[in-house]
């Protein structure tokens, strides 16, 4: 791909969301890699890493992924020995899900290799700037967060708000 012309108002490498794009694409790339050396596919990683960080939780809790591929991947894991699944005592509809010691040791393994993969990224830049770059994503997330709640409550008026102008 060539990058714009002298003319171009703004070139596209400069704008913020396309270059968080690009970043997360290459990184995504690198973690499919290394679920594929453990012999697994990004989605099921995506569950395992959810299921690792809470515990115990429940596939209704998993919101943010696609329900279906949440099912697919249980359904895998379940079969893999790498999570149990049991139904919840008060409430049949709910189940708990958790890694067995084997998930527990792939999940282990697939943590240290993404802080190794994050070690390269950030090579030999001192601790506080990574802090920096780290503090900077997470402002930027919630600001993101915030100016998309803005923008959902108040339809276009948030919007024209957030973009300095009057409504239309």
């Amino acid at each position: 791909m060539t990058e714009e012309g002298a003319t171009s108002p703004r070139k596209l490498s400069k704008v913020v969301p396309y270059r968080l794009a690009r970043s997360n694409a290459e990184m995504m790339k690198l973690v499919s890699l290394l679920c594929e050396a453990n012999g697994f596919k990004l989605n099921i990683w995506r569950v395992m890493s959810a299921i690792g960080t809470y515990r115990s939780i429940s596939p209704m809790e998993l919101t943010t992924i696609d329900k279906a591929m949440v099912s697919r991947a249980i359904r895998e894991l379940v079969d893999r020995d790498l999570i149990d699944r049991r139904a919840d005592a008060r409430d049949a509809r709910w189940a708990q899900i958790q890694l067995t010691a084997a998930g527990t040791a792939v999940y282990e393994k697939m943590v240290a290799g993404i802080n190794a993969l994050e070690k390269h990224m950030f090579g030999d830049l001192p601790p506080e700037k990574t802090a920096a770059f780290m503090e900077m994503l997470e402002l930027i997330e919630r600001r993101a967060r915030l100016a998309r709640d803005m923008v959902e409550l108040n339809g276009k008026a948030g919007l024209a708000r957030l973009l300095g102008r009057d409504a239309e």
